[in-house]
């Protein structure tokens, strides 16, 4: 089991499971998951990324410093530096967020994080908040999409992106695990198969 305090979304940002634990990370649907026994906990520190200029919107932005080894996944939290907003891909209700082998559908889903968190005047629970909400899980080279919005009209905008995360090495589990997280979709109504 996690350790207490360890879960996700949790305003402090730590390990959500530690050396010996085991998780099931699923990808997408219930059917699509993956055992896994942790090997190893690592902290990925943070990676500043520039995704460059924006003026107006920037779309499908990938970021493949978040990629991860084979059997090993991550858990990030972000914050946008400037005056713009990020969001990341939530295609049709069916995955978290989109990746990089993913089909955009018509209809996109999600929630934006705001630059400007060095905003005095924003409350500190708004901060908190967003801060938590951020948080998302990649799995090997699975990593998510962004889009990029600003919020200054017709100024040039820098964009840039803190990531802070921690890194999991895996092996196989061989016994199915108490804990399941989400990689790349959401908790939903699914009807058992």
């Amino acid at each position: 089991m996690p350790v207490e305090n360890n879960v996700p979304f949790s305003p402090d940002f730590r390990p959500i499971l530690q050396v010996g634990n085991t998780a099931r990370l699923i990808r997408g649907n219930p059917s699509n998951f993956v055992d896994v026994e942790i090997l190893g906990v690592f902290g990925l520190g943070v990676h500043r990324h520039d995704f460059g200029t924006l003026t107006t919107s920037a779309l499908n932005l990938d970021c493949t410093h978040l990629d991860m080894d084979q059997y090993e996944f991550a858990v990030y939290r972000y914050v946008p530096r400037g005056r713009f907003r990020m969001h990341m891909q939530l295609p049709n209700g069916v995955d978290v967020y989109r990746t990089q082998g993913s089909v955009k559908g018509s209809q996109v889903e999600g929630f934006f994080i705001d630059g400007g968190s060095d905003d005095v005047n924003e409350l500190p629970a708004i901060r908190n908040a967003m801060w938590a909400m951020s948080e998302f899980v990649t799995w090997e080279r699975e990593t998510p999409r962004f889009d990029a919005y600003g919020l200054a009209p017709a100024a040039q905008v820098e964009m840039y992106v803190d990531f802070y995360g921690y890194g999991f090495a895996c092996k196989p589990a061989d016994k199915i695990p108490p804990v399941s997280l989400w990689v790349n979709g959401r908790p939903r109504g699914h009807e058992p198969t």
